[in-house]
């Protein structure tokens, strides 16, 4: 942006300078350089005005404090009604003050900014009881059979490769075919992502 800037400033005072030669100027920029401020500010404009309302101030804290809380978690923590706790996260998200992400089962509400796609897909994963406890062991212990990894989720083979697959077509997770045998491993690149997101949540 700020180089979109300089360049629509080089362009007025060039046009300036062609008046004075009496050279043809090229058409006016004036409008290119009233909407730099403008498409600077688009996307971080955000309105905490509302938060000026009891109820909206302890939604947006309870979410800032846990990302990726789904919405029946805000309305559970809270003890408020359905109706009441949908009106004010629509009014948190308009404002800009929110974010959501749609992840297997549920909504999920983030501090708008915070967080990076990747991050919030990760978190909506680590809330989600089964995906966690993988993910969760995967980082524990590097790798691990299917067979063990089943076991000690106490879930069937077929349960556990069907989360798996999920997960692999998610890039979070690698396999490595060993004979007959399958060992799991979390993505090298995205090993460190899932580490400080479980840190967030636990």
């Amino acid at each position: 942006m700020i180089a979109f800037s300089f360049f629509a400033m080089t362009y007025l005072h060039q046009d300036s300078f062609a008046r004075t030669l009496g050279v043809p100027a090229v058409e006016s920029t004036q409008p290119l350089v009233l909407s730099v401020p403008l498409m600077v500010g688009i996307g971080h404009y955000r309105d905490y005005s509302y938060l000026n309302q009891t109820t909206r101030l302890q939604i947006y804290n309870l979410v800032k404090a846990n990302p990726g809380i789904h919405f029946r978690g805000i309305c559970r923590e809270l003890g408020l009604p359905i109706g009441v706790v949908q009106y004010h996260l629509g009014l948190l998200t308009k404002a800009g003050l929110l974010s959501t992400r749609r992840g297997r089962r549920y909504r999920r509400y983030f501090e708008s900014r915070r967080f990076g796609e990747i991050e919030m897909k990760v978190i909506s994963l680590l809330r989600h009881e089964t995906a966690g406890k993988i993910l969760a062991t995967l980082l524990e212990t590097g790798s691990i059979l299917h067979r063990e990894l089943a076991s000690k989720l106490d879930v069937s083979s077929q349960a556990l490769s069907w989360q798996m697959n999920l997960l692999r077509k998610t890039g979070l997770v690698d396999s490595v075919k060993e004979g007959l045998k399958v060992r799991y491993l979390l993505d090298e690149e995205n090993a460190v992502t899932v580490e400080e997101c479980l840190g967030l949540i636990r």
